[in-house]
């Protein structure tokens, strides 16, 4: 669940990796790669990353010869991501900056990390990702829809928007309410709560940090994502000048069912 407001991941960033969390992002790439693209090609290969988290996606990207920059509000992700990024040729060294994705232009009129004002130009991007989570953290039609104009605005013509987005039946039936997660030196307890009226999944994420001679050091974060129907999804995206061309069940070319747990939608700037 990559960084969307400042509040969160600032004391869980050094430990999300390492936690498990890696291992999505991977998983995306490769449905990316190996499903997405081939059935939705782009012309060519600029990429932003919305709400990137670690970097984990946007390297794999760079890796694959992507021009790639990655965008995330959380500072110690972003700190996070940076810092991976060294150990990449700069030739082909993703771009990671500190905005919000849903007033992206703005905040990046003025940006002070080199080239990333050429990284981020507007309607240059064939392809522009928001993946595990991100967008169920904006919990008002407004920011969902800002996220989407945001989008829309970096794409080139015919390029692409690839997004996943949580269903409202994997929040309400199919997170389970506790969740331990136990590594050398870190202690994870997650505790959430589904409200049906707000169609909101609220998870109190507490951490341990330490070792049993030296003790622990506790740290608390509250998550809250919040599910949309698929119908006004795509009343968002469409409204944001984008055309949908394909609604997946996440990590398949299937149609969504009932009991779907994650959406890949799919767009394009026409």
């Amino acid at each position: 669940m990559p960084g969307e407001t400042s509040d969160i991941y600032r004391a869980y960033a050094p430990f999300y990796d390492g936690s498990g969390q890696i291992r999505f992002a991977v998983l995306f790439a490769n449905y990316l790669l190996g499903d997405i693209l081939p059935r939705h090609p782009v012309a060519g290969r600029r990429a932003l990353d919305l709400a990137c988290g670690t970097g984990t996606l946007a390297l794999i990207l760079a890796d694959a010869g992507w021009s790639v920059a990655g965008v995330d509000r959380s500072p110690a992700m972003i700190a996070i991501a940076r810092s991976r990024a060294q150990s990449m040729d700069a030739a082909i060294r993703p771009h990671f900056i500190e905005a919000d994705i849903r007033c992206l232009w703005q905040e990046t009129m003025h940006v002070e990390h080199g080239d990333s004002a050429e990284a981020l130009r507007r309607g240059s991007f064939d392809l522009v990702t928001c993946t595990y989570d991100s967008l169920n953290y904006m919990l008002t039609e407004e920011d969902l829809a800002a996220c989407f104009s945001t989008a829309a605005e970096a794409l080139a013509s015919e390029g692409l928007f690839v997004a996943d987005m949580n269903t409202r039946h994997f929040l309400e039936h199919d997170w389970g309410e506790v969740e331990i997660i136990e590594r050398a030196g870190f202690i994870q307890v997650n505790r959430s709560h589904f409200d049906p009226e707000t169609a909101c999944s609220t998870m109190r994420l507490i951490g341990f940090v330490g070792d049993d001679d030296s003790g622990y050091e506790r740290f608390e974060e509250v998550h809250i994502e919040r599910a949309y129907p698929p119908e006004t999804v795509a009343s968002l995206i469409a409204a944001a000048g984008l055309a949908v061309t394909a609604v997946y069940d996440c990590f398949t070319t299937q149609p969504i069912g009932e009991r779907t747990q994650r959406i890949a939608w799919v767009a394009r700037k026409r």
